[in-house]
């Protein structure tokens, strides 16, 4: 069963931290999901937890180096073991939930070599209001009430 301890936005930043001191080439990620409304609040300096907790990050990335990264923090991986949650590499057809334009209003951040691009939190929640699970509500409803969109 995988385990639901991703919450606060300062998660994120220490997980993308490490893997931009351990990726050797450039390489890029589109992070999305729960983790990407987490590094929108950690950007903007908010420690608030999620309301409820999350099991995954879900980035998107091409660069084999960081992909070998997410295969090893699968579910039930060490990774998970360590840090409570884990991620799940996402193909890249998960940005066609998005609207076509997210690009524009992404947000970007280079960790060493690794350059994280983040669409915006409008552009995030989407998917999960068009979702409707009580999770994905809750968690808009977060980013409303923390002002991220």
């Amino acid at each position: 069963m995988p385990r639901r301890e991703l919450k606060y936005p300062s998660q994120v930043e220490a997980w993308l931290a490490d893997w931009g001191t351990r990726v050797q080439s450039p390489a890029e990620m589109i992070l999305i999901g729960s983790g990407a409304l987490l590094w929108h609040a950690a950007q903007r300096g908010i420690e608030m937890p999620l309301p409820e907790n999350s099991m995954d990050v879900d980035p998107i990335t091409t660069s084999e180096e960081v992909a070998a990264l997410g295969y090893e923090a699968h579910i039930g991986s060490a990774f998970e073991r360590k840090h409570g949650w884990h991620v799940n590499l996402m193909p890249p057809d998960a940005l066609s939930h998005l609207p076509a334009d997210w690009r524009d209003r992404s947000e970007k951040k280079d960790y060493g070599r690794l350059h994280v691009i983040v669409p915006a939190p409008e552009d995030l929640l989407v998917p999960k209001i068009a979702r409707g699970e009580a999770r994905d509500v809750a968690h808009a409803e977060w980013a409303h009430r923390l002002g991220l969109c």
